[in-house]
């Protein structure tokens, strides 16, 4: 009887230990269909932002690229936190999209929680979280091999030149290459030699450009040798990287001003987006602040009589410990502008457009008639007189990077008053104008 009842014990705890491994099996599975589904959704987006750019017919992830779901996630999270981070100018590599971006930046960076943005904006953010340095961390060289590899390609590259240029006969382009690759074989047995110790002519080697797709497959080494296909997936992303940034940029840009989130049936031969933005009538709604040219800083005529006034030119003119100010605050029915010591702006980021104001003189002319035109270009902005800045449209392009022609977006701004435009935070700007502007 005893020996009986034990058996049936043993039976129940057995069906037990089933029943749990079968739940377990169960949770793991809906996990892995969830995240399978997950994935779906970013790389569906990721193939129409590809085929946007490129205007190809096929797809380049598949179901199977579902490897790159947790990659794309951190990216995610990480670019949201590098998007508010204030020690971060979020200058954008891969793209000519300046004044754009700047807007798109802050747009985004105005929503409250990482939840209020879409599956399209969310995947800008994962770009920006590879594509913009974190302030945070060290900036990543190449190794010595890597280093190497990328010489080797430059090398190839010039030989087959060189095949094109000695059929054609052309003995001026024979000479640059065999010049150029005698001098960067030199280059390589100096850093084999030296074990990288020496790099004299080989610096650019080791510099990691993430636009690159060889530099691209080397940050992501580690993923790309746990297996055939992390490696298949990886090479695929890597490979297209700009490709697939620029497309996510642009259904971003064609979601804003055409105000839908439609854009599965969007047609790849599309060529530009009207975006016909006044540049004048969107600095006080986008709380845009204008960085003077160093002309502008130096110069009397941007200058009122009167004490502050004269106290900021004397605080520009000093050798060290410089008082930067910009403009901001925009009077559109005034037509007037206030000058802002970078203290007194709000703790906050900023859309900053860096002043290029023309004269349509010649470079001859002396320095003291070409500030009068400028100063005089600047108030008619001011006042709303003559041809007025517009972003009229973006548009798609290609452009040779390189030695190789490479899809691109462009941006049409016509009577600019302005070089370049970045998104910044207030505490970021006094750095940023000591280098770029003095």
């Amino acid at each position: 009887m005893k020996k009986s009842q034990k058996r049936g014990k043993i039976t129940s705890k057995k069906k037990t230990s089933k029943k749990k491994t079968s739940q377990k099996k169960t949770k793991r599975q809906k996990r892995s269909i969830k995240n399978r589904n997950e994935a779906k959704q970013y790389i569906e987006i990721m193939n129409i932002a590809y085929k946007q750019i490129t205007s190809s017919s096929q797809d380049i992830f598949d179901k199977d690229d579902y490897l790159l779901l947790s990659y794309i996630k951190q990216g995610i999270k990480k670019g949201w936190k590098i998007l508010k981070d204030k020690n971060t100018i979020k200058e954008i590599k891969c793209n000519s999209l300046c004044m754009t971006m700047s807007i798109l930046n802050s747009t985004l960076e105005n929503r409250k929680r990482l939840e209020q943005l879409n599956i399209v904006q969310k995947i800008y953010l994962f770009f920006i979280s590879y594509l913009i340095d974190d302030s945070k961390l060290l900036p990543k060289e190449a190794s010595l091999k890597q280093a190497i590899k990328k010489i080797d390609i430059k090398i190839m590259e010039q030989q087959k030149k060189l095949v094109e240029y000695e059929k054609k006969k052309d003995n001026r382009n024979i000479k640059k290459c065999n010049k150029f690759i005698s001098k960067q074989e030199s280059v390589k047995k100096q850093l084999i030699e030296s074990n990288g110790l020496n790099r004299e002519g080989a610096g650019y080697a080791f510099k990691l450009d993430v636009c690159n797709a060889v530099d691209c497959q080397y940050l992501h080494e580690y993923k790309m040798e746990k297996g055939k296909k992390w490696n298949e997936t990886y090479s695929k992303f890597c490979l297209n990287i700009t490709e697939i940034f620029k497309g996510i940029v642009w259904l971003n840009m064609y979601m804003i001003f055409n105000r839908t989130m439609n854009i599965k049936g969007l047609s790849p031969h599309m060529r530009k987006i009207n975006t016909n933005i006044d540049i004048r009538n969107s600095l006080k709604p986008i709380d845009i602040i204008l960085i003077p040219e160093s002309e502008v800083y130096q110069s009397d005529l941007f200058y009122k009589n009167n004490t502050l006034d004269q106290a900021r030119k004397r605080a520009i003119m000093k050798k060290e410990n410089k008082d930067y100010w910009v403009y901001h605050n925009f009077n559109k029915q005034k037509g007037t502008i206030d000058k802002r010591g970078i203290n007194t702006l709000e703790n906050k980021h900023y859309v900053a457009a860096m002043m290029s104001i023309p004269h349509d003189l010649h470079w001859k002319t002396a320095d003291e008639l070409k500030e009068k035109k400028m100063y005089e270009n600047f108030q008619d902005f001011l006042k709303g007189k003559g041809p007025l800045p517009k972003l009229k449209e973006i548009y798609k392009d290609t452009r040779k990077i390189g030695d190789e022609e490479k899809y691109d977006l462009q941006e049409d701004i016509e009577n600019s008053i302005t070089l370049h435009w970045v998104y910044i935070h207030r505490d970021r700007l006094e750095d940023f104008i000591s280098e770029f502007v003095f």
